[in-house]
């Protein structure tokens, strides 16, 4: 992540966002939603730029020399196990859809996914914390309080986006 906040080739960010894209194009498109695809990608993408700004106007507070990119960077990057996660609900969707029973196949597939996820959600939150620490220089102490406050933020936002049946996970 450190090299990645010095990063400057935006085209890497392009594949990213490419690929998140895709996700919801291709999801559209095998879950028979009504073609909300264009929807979901434009609301993923505020998600981004809002994460982006919040964290780099919280950062400017404390350092002038804060520059926006490295968050760009740090934060798209963190959008890697996100879409694993998601491309792998999708194919576990198409290859085994629900329901699942409670027999033994099932819940060990459902221990093996739940224990898949927590793994990509650790992941991710690594990434978040590194890309914010690497992209900020702020101490780490003041990133966790950071990250409570965007916690705070985000999750009545991301129920309202649930209630208005947009999402029923956020992809962040």
């Amino acid at each position: 992540m450190r090299r990645i906040s010095r990063e400057r080739d935006t085209a890497q960010l392009w594949i990213i966002f490419f690929f998140v894209f895709s996700y919801f194009l291709i999801a559209d498109k095998v879950r028979l939603s009504a073609d909300l695809f264009p929807l979901h990608f434009i609301v993923t993408m505020i998600n981004f730029i809002f994460t982006v700004y919040f964290f780099y106007f919280l950062a400017r507070l404390f350092s002038r020399e804060t520059s926006l990119m490295p968050f760009i960077f740090t934060l798209g990057y963190s959008l890697i196990p996100t879409l694993i996660w998601f491309f792998a609900n999708l194919i576990l969707f198409v290859i085994l859809p629900p329901p699942r029973t409670w027999s033994l196949p099932g819940t060990l597939f459902s221990v093996i996914y739940i224990i898949f996820s927590i793994s990509l959600l650790f992941w991710k939150l690594i990434l978040v914390y590194l890309g914010i620490r690497f992209s900020s220089k702020l101490s780490a102490l003041r990133i966790v309080y950071y990250l409570a406050l965007y916690l705070c933020i985000f999750l009545p936002y991301s129920f309202f986006l649930y209630l208005m049946a947009l999402f029923r996970i956020p992809f962040i």
